[in-house]
């Protein structure tokens, strides 16, 4: 339904009461300045954007303020009809009256996720309406010739994404959250939901409102005297992330009122030292390529190092394993295409069998991925045969479709 935004009733960064309009609209601003210096090319005079636009106050903000920027950027929002509910559509023409309001065209895109969920691989309702939604956007923007697509995810959505990262269990990726200067790769949400929504190309994907906190967004939209569309399944609590919005954090604030400013800052830092060590990995792993013997690379040519992965073993033995892990892992993404659905347990046993096996020695990794031992060398190839792990019940946190 149509909403005029009303004050916040809850805590965003520690305190609670309402945000002076003055204050929302200066927040925005500046963050969207910092954004457009940050990424210029994204955000050139003339620039063609496809905006996330579901209705509710963070994308209503969000196109709004792109609309009043002085760069004159060319914004088309695409709203997706997940169609999941019986007034979907009823809602998406609501959706599309208000993007009018704000002066935007704005496309309905829309997906039987119901159906669209079958054919994803032990995905929930939420992950395939996550994936369609990202489908649509992609295709949209492939359609347009779009600079990038920009959506709306706060630093709240920050604070949610890396506490339920750490309940799922993560590592240094999901402890950084999501970035704001991002890129989508075909094929990292699964197939398209039909031959409508295809895209071939990455795509840029930018967050410009990251650090700006939900009650922000949502004075904003009350000054501008905006309607936004408000979806009611952010208020159930059938869904996990919602449970996390509405107990866990509230709860949290209990014990340190900024927690949601901490969770986010948290996320700032890890993403600077996952940096750090792409960029350290980033030099070691030529060296490792480099310094592998003769006799072990000669024998394929180009075709077989387009096949196999080959590193160097003396090197990889003398880093370290939180290094020595990084490039097992970009090694199976450069053959996988990508590390989701990737569990830690076979990553840490091939570990362990690099650093103490002799020659002659293979593993079976996710994606039919081989891990072959040799005097001198290793090397990852696909189509491998060696002796696969016995399976292991699946985890009920594991997800195939990321949060992005």
């Amino acid at each position: 339904m149509t909403l005029p935004v009303t004050p916040p009733d809850y805590a965003v960064g520690g305190g609670r009461g309402t945000v002076r309009p003055a204050r929302a609209r200066e927040t925005v601003r500046r963050e969207l300045r910092r954004a457009m210096a940050r990424v210029p090319d994204v955000f050139a005079p003339g620039a063609r954007l496809v905006v996330g636009f579901s209705g509710g106050q963070d994308s209503t903000c969000l196109l709004h303020a792109l609309v009043h920027t002085r760069r004159q950027l060319d914004p088309i929002a695409v709203h997706v009809d997940h169609a999941l509910r019986a007034d979907s559509a009823d809602t998406a023409r609501r959706v599309v009256e208000l993007a009018h309001t704000i002066g935007v065209d704005c496309e309905v895109a829309r997906v039987d996720v119901a159906a669209y969920r079958q054919r994803l691989k032990h995905a929930s309702t939420q992950q395939a309406a996550r994936a369609a939604r990202y489908q649509a956007l992609l295709a949209a923007a492939e359609r347009h010739a779009a600079a990038a697509i920009l959506v709306a995810h706060t630093g709240d959505d920050q604070a949610e994404t890396v506490l339920l990262n750490l309940l799922r269990g993560t590592g240094l990726l999901g402890l950084a959250g999501m970035r704001m200067d991002d890129a989508v790769e075909p094929g990292r949400f699964g197939p398209p939901p039909s031959a409508g929504f295809a895209h071939h190309a990455a795509i840029r994907l930018v967050r410009p409102l990251l650090k700006v906190a939900r009650s922000i967004t949502l004075e904003y939209c009350m000054d501008a005297g905006l309607h936004v569309v408000e979806d009611a399944s952010n208020r159930t609590r059938a869904y996990t992330r919602n449970r996390v919005r509405l107990d866990v954090l509230p709860l949290l604030e209990q014990f340190n009122p900024a927690i949601r400013t901490v969770l986010a800052r948290t996320a700032d830092l890890a993403a600077d030292d996952l940096a750090a060590l792409d960029h350290v990995v980033g030099q070691i792993l030529p060296r490792m390529r480099s310094h592998l013997p003769v006799d072990e690379t000669s024998s394929s040519g180009a075709e077989r190092m387009a096949q196999d992965q080959q590193f160097d073993l003396r090197l990889f033995r003398s880093q370290s394993r939180a290094l020595q892990r990084r490039v097992l892992r970009a090694g199976i993404a450069a053959l996988s295409g990508g590390l989701v659905d990737v569990p830690d347990a076979p990553i840490e046993d091939a570990l362990d069998l690099l650093q103490t096996s002799g020659a002659n020695r293979a593993y079976h990794l996710p994606y039919g991925i081989e891990l072959c031992i040799g005097a001198q060398a290793f090397s990852l190839q696909r189509g491998g045969r060696a002796r696969q792990r016995q399976p292991q019940l699946r985890k009920k946190w594991a997800a195939v479709v990321p949060r992005v």
